[in-house]
């Protein structure tokens, strides 16, 4: 600054020295107004909510037209497996398929976000119970404790109780039926995956046994048996089989599934 420039500046602090408190008053609001704008602004800025994934799989039968169709549905008992699942899961998106999970309450418990991986790739998961004891031969206050407890186990993790159930070796009687209060799925398709795990073995038990409606029963926890899903899925495809879930295949075959009641196959 000049000579002569500040010479002016300081004669007018003199004549006028309150003109420095008005220029930092002044400064001072215009530097609040900015600050509490800005405030107001981030307090009225649209809040972006997550939105839950919709549990859609009760509806994807007729989106995915699958009425009139040979249907099956793949089902898979035991897991989730950390090591195995995941690679399933692949598997079947690149195939395009859609299965249901039977999962023990305490192998879910223990992979939560395998779980959720499964929900995600809108697959439907239903209850294999908590720990696999042969529910009949056990006390009835036993057994009732391991059906609530998977139900909690998986209701914690889906933010839901599963809608199916299938009892452990497929053994229930009337007062089991009545403490799992969902519609009871076993299988007419025994693949025996968990028996010979053999991946040819898989695929020609599974085409001896198929046929419209079929539930085939399976276990994610072997590698072989996710070894076998290519070959087996495109297998009964050229046979003209589609795939479906458990609730889809009811929806598609038109078939009102009652709790308490067994379903080996669904067919109308």
């Amino acid at each position: 600054m000049s000579t002569r420039n500040k010479s002016f500046f300081r004669r007018l602090d003199i004549c006028f020295p309150w003109l420095k408190l008005v220029a930092v008053f002044t400064i001072g609001l215009i530097a609040i107004l900015d600050l509490c704008d800005l405030t107001i602004s981030k307090m009225y800025e649209p809040v972006k909510i997550p939105v839950a994934t919709p549990m859609l799989y009760h509806v994807r039968a007729t989106e995915r037209n699958l009425e009139g169709k040979k249907l099956v549905a793949l089902t898979f008992d035991d897991g989730p497996s950390a090591e195995t699942t995941p690679r399933l899961l692949d598997i079947l998106e690149q195939k395009d398929v859609r299965a249901t999970f039977f999962m023990l309450g305490n192998m879910a418990r223990s992979n939560p976000d395998v779980v959720k991986m499964v929900q995600n790739d809108w697959h439907e998961i239903a209850s294999h119970t908590m720990y696999h004891q042969n529910l009949i031969r056990i006390p009835t206050a036993s057994a009732q404790a391991d059906i609530n407890e998977a139900k909690a186990v998986l209701e914690g993790i889906l933010g839901r109780k599963p809608s199916l159930t299938r009892p452990p070796y497929g053994n229930s009687n009337s007062t089991i039926r009545e403490s799992i209060g969902t519609p009871i799925i076993l299988w007419s398709v025994d693949t025996l995956d968990w028996k010979n795990k053999d991946t040819n073995s898989i695929v020609s038990t599974t085409m001896d046994q198929v046929s419209d409606g079929a539930i085939i029963l399976m276990h994610d926890i072997h590698p072989t048996s996710v070894d076998a899903i290519p070959t087996l899925v495109d297998t009964l495809r050229n046979e003209g089989y589609e795939f479906a879930t458990v609730s889809e295949l009811a929806q598609a075959k038109k078939i009102n599934l009652s709790p308490g009641e067994i379903y080996y196959n669904i067919r109308n």
